[in-house]
């Protein structure tokens, strides 16, 4: 598959699978989507109603496992409505930064950061033991976008609850993971993501 065609509704699939897969969100190096089930005869995020009641988490790879194994059937592009909720504008990584710790007491500003246009948004803080925890809907100052000193600051409120002494973590990072009650979802992980470790 070319990776040109790794866009927003872009359908393929994997040569071991023979249901259709749907590009939601394409960031960088990283591809999230949705699955057709054929007990549904339709997307799974279809019900976009339903879809924003609950919890969602995106199916995800590398674009590079994309272009080597998948084969691109169509395109089926986001209809409006589909877009103003999966939101493909916002990136995977919210943020990454290896040498700050979610267990100090206090965050350091990033340097060169950018803002997330969303008026709020859900952080998802891991446990000691790694889990994830309920996640916890955080609002911008301003009400309109998030700035990454603002998110690292409220991230770091939201984490900080669920950390014991003994846990230990290499660098911090913010990555999207779905949806939560309509709203874009953010895992709180280390300076690599789930998906490259």
């Amino acid at each position: 598959m070319d990776e040109s065609q790794l866009e927003p509704g872009a359908v393929f699939r994997f040569p071991d699978d023979e249901r259709p897969l749907r590009v939601v969100v394409r960031d960088a190096d990283v591809v999230m989507y949705d699955c057709w089930w054929p007990h549904l005869d339709g997307w799974g995020l279809a019900d976009l109603g339903a879809t924003k009641r609950r919890r969602i988490s995106y199916y995800v790879t590398t674009v590079a496992t994309v272009v080597d194994k998948g084969i691109y059937l169509r395109s089926d592009p986001l209809s409006d409505d589909e877009r103003a909720l999966h939101r493909p504008d916002l990136p995977f990584t919210a943020l990454q930064d290896p040498d700050q710790n979610w267990s100090t007491s206090a965050v350091t500003p990033v340097q060169g950061g950018s803002r997330l246009l969303v008026a709020a948004l859900y952080l998802f803080p891991f446990g000691p033991a790694g889990g994830t925890r309920p996640g916890q809907r955080v609002a911008a100052d301003n009400g309109s976008f998030i700035t990454t000193n603002e998110l690292l600051r409220k991230a770091h409120a939201v984490q900080t609850k669920h950390l014991s002494t003994a846990t230990t973590v290499d660098g911090v990072g913010i990555y999207r993971s779905g949806l939560q009650r309509g709203l874009p979802a953010f895992y709180l992980w280390r300076a690599q993501s789930r998906l490259h470790q």
